[in-house]
C-alpha cells in the first residue's frame, strides 16, 4: 500500500535552514524578515475571517427588518413608516451585535439612520401623499438589494480565506485529542500540585548583589519578581534531592510514591536548590540537585512511558549512562561557576548598580551576530526572496542593523566583534545603568543579541529530547 504524504503538503514554516539568498543579504536577517511576513499575513487573515463573519451576522439581522418595513408600507402606506421611525427614536431597544467594539450602534440605530436616509431622498422629489408609499417602498427595495449582494459577496470573500487559511498548518491547529490520569496509591493526600512557571521572552533585570541597595537584605540566589515567583521545594522534592547520584532504584521508588515529581517546576526548583547550595558551597549536594533535576527532565522528554524507557537504559549499558552524566557534570560546573562568582560579589565591596548579561538557564548560550559592513546600494533578492520582500525595506533594516552597530562606543564594537560575553559584560559595566539599559535594547533591536539554547541529544539512538531555556540582562553591583 503507497503511502500518502499530502497532508504535510501545507505545512507553514517561519524560517528553513536551508534557504538561499544573495550573498549581498544577511541570511539571518532575511529569515527574520521572512518570518515576520508570515506571522502578519496570518495575522491579517485571521482579523479579515472575523470582521467577514461579524458583517454576515449583522446582515442577516438587518434583511429581514427592512423586508418587513417593506410589507408593513405596501399594506399600509407610508403611515407605517413613520410609525416606526416614531418608534425607533421614542423606545429604541438595547440589542445591538456582539462585536465588543466601543460605541457599537444598535439594531435600531442602524435602522433609524436608514429610515433617515430614505426619507432624505424621497423627499428631494417632493411627492404627493398618493405615492409617498411606493417611492419609500422604492428607495427601501434599493438598499436591500445592494444588501443583499454585499452579503454575498462576503460569503464568497469568506469562504475564499477560510479556503486558504485551511492550506497551512500552525500551531492553532493543534488540539488536545485525549488526556490521562493516575491514581496515587501510596499517598492519599498529595501535596497540590504548584503552578506552572509561565515562560517569559522579554528582557527582565536581575540583581546579581541587591546589598548594594541595602545592607540588611541578604543576597538572593536568583532574580526576584513581583509578576513570577521561584519555584520552592516540597518536603518530597527535598527528600528526592538527597538521594545519591545514580542510585536509580531510589529514584523510581520516590517517584512511584509521588507521581508530581514529574511535574515541571520539580527540575526548576531543583536547580534553583543546586544554585543556593553552590553559593554556600556545598558542592556535593549541589550535585546531587542536578542529578535529580536532570532525571526528572529526561524522564518528561522522552515520552509517553519516559520513566521506564530511562531507567533502562541507565542500568542496561550501551553508553546513555555516560550521555546523562555527561550533561550532568556539565550542567554543575555551570552552576557552580556562576554562584559562587556571585557569592564573590555579594560578599565584596559594595559599589555601583551595573547591568550585565546574564544566562538565566545554564543551557542557554549568548553571542552576539555583528553586521559586517553597510548594506550595498542595490538589493537583488532571488527565489522565493522575490514574492517574499520588498528590496527596499530589506536594504532599510540592514542599514539601520549597520547604523546601530556604528552608534556604538568603539570598545563596545570591538567586544561585540570579538564574540566574548564577558568582554561585553566588562565594557556595560563601566557605563551606567541608564545607557547600558539602552544599550542592551539596541542590541536587541538590530538583533545583534542572539540567545541559543542546547539541546539534549540521545546518542543512543533510541530518542531525542530538547531543553528549552531562557536568557535574560542582569543588573550587578
Amino acid at each position: 500500500m503507497p503511502l500518502n504524504y499530502d497532508k504535510w503538503a501545507n505545512l507553514e514554516l517561519s524560517d528553513d535552514s536551508d534557504v538561499e539568498v544573495h550573498p549581498n543579504i544577511d541570511k539571518r536577517s532575511f529569515i527574520r524578515w521572512k518570518q515576520r511576513d508570515i506571522h502578519e499575513k496570518r495575522e491579517k487573515r485571521k482579523a479579515d475571517i472575523e470582521r467577514l463573519r461579524q458583517e454576515i451576522a449583522l446582515n442577516k439581522v438587518l434583511m429581514p427588518r427592512i423586508q418587513d418595513l417593506i410589507s408593513a408600507i405596501s399594506t399600509s402606506g407610508s403611515e407605517a413608516f413613520s410609525s416606526l421611525v416614531a418608534r425607533l427614536q421614542s423606545s429604541p431597544s438595547p440589542d445591538k451585535p456582539p462585536t465588543g467594539a466601543p460605541n457599537q450602534p444598535t439594531y435600531d440605530e442602524m435602522m433609524s439612520n436608514l429610515c433617515l436616509q430614505v426619507w432624505e431622498q424621497v423627499r428631494k422629489d417632493q411627492p404627493s401623499k398618493e405615492v409617498l408609499g411606493g417611492r419609500l417602498v422604492e428607495e427601501l427595495r434599493k438598499h436591500l438589494q445592494a444588501l443583499e449582494d454585499r452579503q454575498t459577496e462576503a460569503g464568497k470573500e469568506l469562504v475564499a480565506l477560510e479556503e486558504e487559511q485551511k492550506k497551512h498548518i500552525t500551531s492553532d491547529d493543534v488540539r488536545e485529542g485525549f488526556s490521562s490520569g493516575y491514581v496515587n496509591k501510596a499517598d492519599s493526600t498529595p501535596a497540590p500540585a504548584q503552578p506552572k512557571k509561565e515562560e517569559k521572552k522579554e528582557t527582565a533585570i536581575e540583581v546579581l548583589n541587591p546589598g548594594a541597595s541595602t545592607s540588611s537584605t541578604p543576597a538572593r540566589a536568583a532574580p526576584e519578581s513581583d509578576e513570577e515567583e521561584l519555584p520552592e521545594l516540597t518536603p518530597s522534592m527535598s527528600a528526592f534531592a538527597r538521594i545519591p547520584l545514580r542510585d536509580y532504584r531510589a529514584s523510581v521508588e520516590a517517584i512511584g510514591k509521588d507521581k508530581l515529581l514529574l511535574s515541571e517546576t520539580t527540575t526548576d526548583a531543583l536547580l534553583v536548590e543546586a544554585f543556593n547550595a553552590g553559593m554556600r558551597g556545598d558542592k556535593e549536594y549541589a550535585k546531587q540537585c542536578v542529578h535529580q533535576g536532570l532525571l526528572v527532565q529526561y524522564c518528561n522528554k522522552l515520552g509517553k512511558d519516559g520513566v521506564s524507557v530511562f531507567f533502562k537504559r541507565m542500568t542496561g549499558g550501551g553508553g546513555a549512562e555516560e550521555v546523562f552524566l555527561r550533561d550532568v557534570n556539565d550542567t554543575w560546573s555551570r552552576v557552580m561557576e556562576r554562584s559562587q562568582a556571585l557569592a564573590q560579589q555579594s560578599s565584596g565591596p559594595q559599589g555601583n548598580e551595573q547591568i550585565q548579561l546574564v544566562a538565566e538557564n545554564p543551557s542557554t548560550q549568548i553571542s552576539f551576530d555583528v553586521p559586517e559592513g553597510p548594506p550595498p546600494e542595490e538589493i537583488k533578492l532571488e527565489g522565493e526572496a522575490l514574492e517574499k520582500l520588498d528590496p527596499a525595506q530589506v536594504r532599510n533594516w540592514l542599514k539601520r542593523r549597520w547604523d546601530i552597530f556604528q552608534s556604538f562606543p568603539k570598545n563596545l564594537q570591538k567586544a561585540l566583534e570579538s564574540n566574548s560575553l564577558e568582554e561585553v559584560n566588562r565594557v556595560l559595566g563601566r557605563m551606567s545603568v541608564e545607557e547600558a539599559e539602552e544599550v542592551v535594547k539596541q542590541l536587541d533591536e538590530a538583533g545583534i543579541l542572539n540567545f541559543r539554547d542546547t539541546d539534549i541529544v540521545d546518542e543512543t539512538g533510541k530518542g531525542k529530547g530538547e531543553d528549552g531555556g531562557q536568557a535574560e540582562a542582569g543588573a550587578a553591583a
